[in-house]
């Protein structure tokens, strides 16, 4: 009895330091937000990847891209905007006119995936 006790007690202390370090560190477990960076700037976006709202037409989806990369210091102009039932997937262009990117915008929430 007292040996099961004791080989309990040591298996307790051997898995808690894995457990611990096995953990997330948050956003994806990328340190800095993810490649996407961490917000668009201003008061009405502030939600992590792209607007924390309702997107509800391709015209508010088109102004989120084109927001959320000039934040970054890209200059980008939006192509096609395709809508689905859930999202609007958009072609992000560089200046030229070429395919940079291709992203989807979630309706309900407002985040902006790479899908490329």
């Amino acid at each position: 009895m007292r040996i099961a006790l004791i080989l309990m007690v040591l298996q307790a202390l051997l898995v808690v330091p894995v457990v611990s370090e096995a953990q997330p560190m948050g956003m994806g477990g990328m340190r800095g937000g993810g490649p996407y960076g961490s917000f668009c700037p201003g008061p009405r976006w502030g939600g992590p990847y792209g607007a924390r709202r309702i997107v509800s037409s391709a015209d508010d989806a088109r102004q989120i891209i084109q927001t959320f990369f000039s934040s970054r210091g890209q200059e980008v102009r939006v192509g096609k905007i395709e809508e689905r039932r859930w999202y609007f997937k958009a072609e992000v262009l560089d200046p030229k006119g070429e395919l940079v990117d291709l992203v989807v915008i979630d309706k309900r929430t407002g985040r902006l995936r790479s899908i490329y």
